[in-house]
């Protein structure tokens, strides 16, 4: 059985990296020995155009020296021109694998062009050749929660976090990578700590609550929405992430005066339309949920739901066409999920076309069959002998 994503998470998380990278240790410079002293004065002066098109000579020049690339890199960085940074750092390691800090520098220069994978060897070598740099650390736990390895970035950021423990921002990343690995002790442990230091926090009352709901202690969970809701009742998803809670609760009441009121703070949330149209369809008002569902779909995004919700009305209406194309544009969005090729079975079984029902059956087999073995231990290669 797929288990829903809840949707208000991860809104919050990624904004941390930004204030997080601002708190780290500029990148390594060569020193002057490596690069031509006219380059290097240019440099000072704050001439960075110039200083580069001068190692760019420099390495026409002399095409095996690493030593000019990796100077070359130094500057681009500081123009910000990451790309060309990035690939002038490659060339200086191909050139010579043992250059000192070019690994540092080159997940740096992947990181912040948000390039979090290729971020993640170089400073995995980085920090093997330096188990004890902080920055290497630091960085390689964010690439860690940017590529969503929610469980290496635990790993990281913990160490980082530890070494600094006012660092508000770097602890909010670990708790929400916590969270996101599902490890909710860990979570919550972050969350404590951050309430000590920041009582009247709406953000940690938000992370608190999804590890909560996360454990499914949906009324817990509420709680913490409300708190957050008193101390920031403007902040943008708030209101929606409560009526979810309500929602799920079956408070459908209360979810509905939370979701008009995100509507009220952002006319275009997708997701706040795509649950009230749901909650009018369980109280059979199907005029209404279409008219929101549709606009929800209208919006874009991931609205999955709604889709489903508009083929169940029609269905319902015996607009079988109509219902088959809603089914298919939930397909779209996700197409390994078992539960939309059942319905498109179904729906093929009542318009009388056994075929493509029997072909959406198999494939509801062939998906459930791979769940089953994605959940299974996996064996290992060499078992021991009985």
């Amino acid at each position: 059985m797929h288990k829903r994503k809840s949707p208000f998470q991860d809104k919050w998380g990624r904004a941390l990296l930004p204030a997080v990278l601002a708190l780290l240790l500029p990148a390594w410079t060569p020193g002057q020995s490596a690069s031509p002293s006219e380059a290097m004065a240019l440099e000072q002066q704050g001439k960075l155009e110039e200083a580069a098109q001068v190692w760019i000579a420099v390495t026409e020049r002399t095409p095996n020296d690493a030593a000019a690339f990796a100077s070359l890199g130094v500057v681009l960085s500081k123009e910000q021109k990451y790309s060309e940074a990035a690939a002038a750092y490659r060339k200086a390691i191909r050139l010579n694998p043992n250059l000192p800090g070019m690994q540092l520098n080159l997940g740096l220069a992947e990181f912040k062009q948000g390039h979090f994978e290729a971020a993640i060897p170089p400073l995995k070598a980085a920090l093997a050749a330096d188990p004890q740099s902080m920055q290497a650390t630091t960085l390689l736990g964010l690439s860690c929660y940017g590529a969503k390895h929610f469980e290496e970035a635990v790993k990281y950021l913990g160490v980082a976090a530890a070494s600094d423990e006012g660092n508000a921002e770097l602890h909010q990343v670990l708790a929400q990578s916590c969270l996101m690995a599902k490890n909710y002790p860990c979570a919550f442990e972050e969350f404590r700590k951050l309430q000590q230091q920041d009582p009247n926090s709406a953000a940690v009352h938000i992370f608190t609550g999804e590890a909560l709901d996360g454990e499914g202690k949906t009324e817990e969970a509420i709680s913490e929405f409300q708190a957050a809701l008193k101390l920031s009742p403007k902040e943008p998803n708030l209101n929606f992430g409560l009526g979810y809670l309500y929602w799920k609760a079956h408070k459908y009441d209360e979810a509905v005066t939370a979701f008009e009121r995100e509507l009220r703070i952002d006319p275009g949330n997708a997701l706040a339309l795509t649950y009230l149209g749901d909650i009018a369809m369980k109280r059979e008002d199907n005029e209404k949920a279409l008219t929101l569902l549709r606009k929800a779909i209208q919006l874009g995004g991931d609205n999955r739901l709604a889709y489903l919700d508009i083929a169940a009305i029609l269905v319902d209406q015996k607009q079988y066409p109509e219902a088959l194309s809603a089914l298919r544009g939930a397909e779209k969005l996700d197409p390994n999920q078992s539960d939309v090729h059942f319905r498109i079975g179904r729906l093929y079984q009542i318009m009388g076309d056994s075929s493509a029902a029997e072909k959406e059956f198999r494939k509801v087999r062939e998906l459930k069959q791979k769940e089953e073995e994605d959940l299974a231990p996996k064996a290992t290669k060499n078992p021991s002998p009985e």
